[in-house]
């Protein structure tokens, strides 16, 4: 389907200024499929954008324009640059914004359209359980099934049913396609757990991560009316790194972009590090084989490192290692090796690497300037955190944890949120039951289970229950009486009473609501300081960041709603937590940083079993932890260092690492030594076979 350029061609020249002609030809190339092969540093986000401004442009509908990235602040960052390259361009002035999400919010809003067509159990307004709410599930099945045990936890059924959702695989279909690749006896028990989960889920028309993608792909399966009006809608798809997709999001794609056939993907498979969670980059690799036609742009100069490329030779040489590459054109041989070479500080154990790395942040902030806010110190494990935190704070520097979003995992946060969630969706059971126990109510374990046998005697969703045994012939049926009745009857004339408000308020004044009724503020101005001061803090930010929230759904032309809120909360990741503000060093793992840039990087760590980690290579993943560090190193835009220590004290014994193999597939000339002074003592040699490495 051709288009006519716009009239107006200021825009499109506007749009087009300052690309280079590889960059030019990813964003003109609008018909038919396009693989776009894009480096670190080399602009890939700049193409996505000025791709859908391009098309805006020249009068495709926004519409029509479907674009998706892998975490919200990518979708938001978007969203802005696309607004800021149209400014006041008439086709975006008098429409809406393309749809620009994650692939989980994508497929939640093409759900709450459509999933009535799945199952009779889901309406439009399903709640998302977060990892948390997901345990706490599966918790209590494992309990009801008397199944809870050190081999069964609800961390393992809950990694197990993730991967199962994102392979396509139901409750019903699980048995079969899991046989031999479990245990027998482990496989009959998860499959028992996986189906009531799954029921559990439908009855509270609730849904996990793994459901909106799984979910969307068989509503696409099995109402093919649907999938032609989707298709119909979306004549252009551009996908934002192709590299990390799983065999759900695979399928949602191919599915999607099989109709108009306008489809462009970005990625790079020296970025695939997510196999954990079920990425596998050979999707990239097969895009050619699934659309024969398709046009492939590499993008082969980088814009990351404008004051010299050492760094970013050195990170080729490394990945060169790897077989099965795509990318040949750009190699480390042809870069000028200009600029800041790659520093290696060697030290005697954990301790002494973390002073030598705030001593030498210390240092660079003094000396040369340098914002903490543009500071990151990387790790290939959480647990190598807790000394840097020390270190850190004994020295005074500020600092930030990116370790997914804690703010909505405290508990009085999420104890307001099940009541708001029930309210949005009052046949969400798990909320409901969190609701009714908090704050206490004289309503025990005992109480619950009569609810909740009574419910399914009568074939009736929780909350219709309680209403009915709270009142008349119900109270007799469900076996209450005497004061759980009547706690019974005032937590259902509360939550009446909220929901008769619910599209009455304003979300924040809906919020202070539900505190007050509710009686849980009452029990946190109850808690002795400086617990109550704390927790009273955290609920004010909550109220505090719906009046935000609605603020900016103001701001941006429309109304926003308690379902969308919530929505947001629950689909939030761990890249989504990192602020990158108030003048803060950044602390995260190298999976985390995937996406990030800073002028100063520290990858701690760099030690044989650590990283490459030493599961990772027992079970054949050596290659995506070479790339793992190769995400890492190519964070820094100025200066990178490499740490490592002779011995270092790990869960709970003394290790004794030796050097890691990847130091040793790096190019000498880029490497230096960087001695920092800590009360003395120096690292100790690196040796490359016989002789020393440096």
């Amino acid at each position: 389907m051709e288009r006519q350029e716009a009239t107006d061609t200021a825009p499109v020249s506007r749009i087009l200024e300052g690309l280079n002609p590889e960059q030019r030809e990813a964003v003109t190339l609008t018909e038919g499929p396009l693989l776009i092969l894009a480096g670190p540093g080399s602009g890939k986000t700049r193409v996505i954008t000025h791709k859908i401004a391009y098309l805006l442009a020249r009068g495709v509908s926004p519409h029509e324009i479907l674009g998706v990235t892998f975490t919200n602040k990518a979708a938001d960052e978007m969203k802005a640059r696309v607004r800021a390259l149209l400014g006041e361009h008439p086709p975006l002035a008098q429409t809406q914004m393309p749809w620009i999400h994650t692939f989980h919010a994508t497929c939640a809003r093409i759900l709450r359209a459509h999933i009535a067509r799945l199952a009779p159990g889901y309406g439009p307004d399903f709640s998302i359980l977060d990892e948390n709410d997901q345990r706490e599930v599966l918790a209590r099945v494992l309990k009801e099934l008397d199944l809870a045990t050190e081999e069964l936890s609800p961390g393992f059924c809950a990694q197990a049913i993730a991967r199962a959702k994102d392979e396509l695989v139901g409750p019903e279909a699980f048995p079969e396609r899991y046989a031999g690749r479990l245990e027998p006896f482990v496989l009959e028990r998860l499959a028992r757990v996986y189906a009531r989960y799954q029921a559990e889920l439908q009855r509270s028309n609730a849904l996990d991560f793994g459901d909106l993608i799984r979910l969307t792909v068989e509503l696409f399966r099995r109402a093919p009316d649907v999938l032609e009006h989707v298709r119909r809608r979306f004549q252009y798809v551009l996908v934002d790194e192709y590299q990390d997709i799983n065999h759900a999001q695979y399928a949602f794609t191919k599915l999607l972009a099989e109709g108009a056939r306008h489809v462009a993907v970005v990625g790079d498979e020296d970025q695939a590090i997510f196999s954990w969670r079920g990425s596998d980059p050979q999707y990239l690799m097969r895009f050619a084989r699934d659309f024969p036609d398709a046009r492939v742009v590499e993008l082969t100069r980088h814009y990351r490192w404008p004051h010299g490329d050492r760094i970013f030779r050195a990170a080729r040489r490394l990945i060169e290692h790897n077989a099965g590459r795509l990318k040949r054109r750009l190699r480390a041989d042809g870069l000028q090796g200009t600029g800041e070479p790659v520093r290696l500080i060697l030290a005697r154990d954990e301790r002494h690497e973390a002073q030598a790395i705030v001593r030498e942040i210390e240092r660079l902030h003094r000396e040369e300037g340098v914002a903490l806010a543009q500071i990151a110190v990387l790790y290939r494990v959480n647990t190598l955190s807790r000394v840097l935190e020390e270190a850190l704070l004994h020295a005074g520097v500020p600092y930030e944890v990116v370790r997914g979003f804690r703010f909505y995992e405290r508990r009085e946060v999420k104890d307001v949120l099940a009541y708001l969630r029930f309210l949005a969706n009052p046949g969400d059971e798990i909320s409901l039951l969190r609701a009714l126990q908090r704050p206490r109510r004289g309503l025990g374990e005992a109480t619950l289970a009569k609810l909740r046998r009574y419910a399914s005697e009568e074939g009736l969703p929780l909350w219709e229950a309680m209403r009915r045994a709270a009142e008349g012939e119900g109270a007799g049926a469900a076996g209450l009486r005497g004061r759980s009745r009547e706690a019974l009857r005032a937590f259902v004339a509360a939550m009446e009473g909220l929901l008769a408000l619910r599209d009455r308020l304003a979300l924040p004044d809906l919020a202070q609501v539900v505190l007050e009724r509710s009686g849980y503020l009452r029990k946190l101005e109850q808690l002795p300081d400086p617990e109550r001061t704390e927790r009273l803090g955290n609920v004010r930010e909550l109220v505090g960041l719906l009046a935000e929230y609605e603020r900016r759904a103001e701001a941006e032309g429309r109304v926003g709603s308690l379902t969308e809120f919530l929505e947001q909360v629950a689909l939030l990741s761990e890249a989504d937590a990192y602020s990158g503000e108030g003048g803060r060093v950044a602390l995260m793992t190298l999976h985390a940083s995937k996406g990030l840039e800073f002028d100063v990087v520290f990858i701690a760590g760099l030690e044989e079993g650590l990283l490459p980690h030493a599961r990772s290579v027992a079970e054949g993943f050596l290659e995506e932890e070479r790339r793992l560090l190769y995400v890492g190193m190519t964070r820094a835009r100025r200066r990178l260092y490499l740490t490592l220590a002779q011995q270092r004290w790990l869960h709970g014994t003394m290790r004794l690492n030796g050097p890691s193999r990847f130091l040793l597939e790096l190019p000498e000339d880029d490497l230096a030594i960087v001695n920092v002074n800590v009360n003395g003592g120096g690292g100790t040699g690196l040796h490359r076979g016989g002789g020393l490495l440096y």
